[in-house]
């Protein structure tokens, strides 16, 4: 073989390599957690009274969407509107009563006076047990009235926020009690994602548990990895103690309309028990070097080029990503950034 052949085949089976120059930047450290999506408020609905069923909303079905106040679930209030007619008759008569006791009241004065007794008259002259009694009578039902009347509003059973019906358990015609559950509800104004960070994670994050201002974070599906939907949020509140098993800290992330009926903005709906990974806004690294990992040598070596010389050097690494690694400038020759 000629030497040019040889030259080149020497060049071809020679080991490749890739020269970077390195350059300080800021860096935006970014944590990633992961979580379930929760509802702030799962609620049982239970009647405050006894009754029959007699009609179930339109609405009041599993995945519906309800409002604050709207009626849901109603029991016959036949009973109940008797019980308004009986307290209100009793009513009437403690008023009759009391009225009554008021004019027997003022007859016994005048007449302790026309008899000419120069003493005051007492209580018992005065009938002022049997005024008090009859006062009391009159309180009685009218408190029996404002019962009543609470009753029959509670045949009406309300949705106690805006939410989503998570269940129904009840029919028409059913019976039920105070200990009966006709379904549940869990709010949907917002929800809520409980995020652990470990200790390495929270000595890159600047935390005020005192005067907490919130952290913004974002979601994404954990179960399409490749999918592009993401959710804004933004951490509210942090537990106050370390896991016991793992030592990691629980941050509280919360997700505004997280089924889009507020801005009716028509984005996908984030649901309640989804899997979702997130991604935290954390400390800024300021005039660090970012290497590839695959320019790493055991833990932490790197092969720096200087005068034209080929030698190692350890560097310091303040953070890694899955592709990079970040050195400050200390150990590196300020000649090479």
């Amino acid at each position: 073989r000629t030497k040019a052949e040889r030259k080149a085949k020497a060049l071809a089976n020679a080991q490749q390599t890739h020269v970077i120059e390195l350059a300080s930047e800021n860096f935006q450290i970014e944590l990633t957690s992961h979580g379930i999506v929760k509802p702030p408020a799962i609620t049982p609905l239970n009647p405050q009274v006894n009754g029959v069923v007699s009609k179930i909303a339109a609405n009041f079905e599993n995945g519906s969407f309800v409002e604050k106040g709207e009626v849901l679930v109603e029991l016959d209030q036949s009973d109940f509107q008797s019980q308004i007619s009986s307290a209100t008759a009793a009513l009437a008569r403690a008023e009759a009563a009391l009225a009554q006791e008021n004019a027997r009241a003022a007859q016994a004065l005048r007449n302790w006076r026309d008899i000419g007794f120069d003493e005051e008259p007492n209580a018992l002259v005065l009938r002022k047990p049997q005024l008090k009694e009859a006062e009391a009578n009159l309180a009685a039902q009218q408190a029996a009235l404002e019962k009543a009347q609470r009753n029959l509003a509670r045949t009406k059973i309300r949705a106690p926020y805006d939410g989503r019906v998570r269940s129904r358990n009840i029919g028409l015609g059913q019976s039920v009690g105070s200990g009966t559950k006709l379904g549940e509800l869990y709010a949907t104004s917002y929800a809520e994602v409980r995020l652990p960070l470990s200790t390495r994670q929270l000595g890159k994050i600047d935390i005020d548990e005192i005067e907490f201002e919130h952290i913004p974070v974002v979601l994404k599906d954990a179960l399409h990895a490749y999918d592009d939907r993401k959710w804004p949020a933004k951490i509210v509140r942090i537990e106050g103690e370390l896991d016991p098993n793992s030592r990691e800290l629980f941050v509280i992330a919360r997700v505004e309309d997280p089924f889009g009926r507020a801005s009716k903005s028509g984005g996908h709906p984030l649901r309640m028990n989804q899997p979702v990974t997130a991604t935290i806004q954390a400390n800024t690294l300021n005039n660090v070097v970012a290497i590839p990992r695959s320019a790493i040598y055991g833990k932490d070596e790197i092969i720096l080029i200087k005068d034209n010389a080929i030698h190692r050097q350890t560097i310091n690494i303040v953070w890694s990503t899955l592709d990079k690694v970040f050195t400050d400038t200390e150990g590196l020759d300020k000649a090479l950034l």
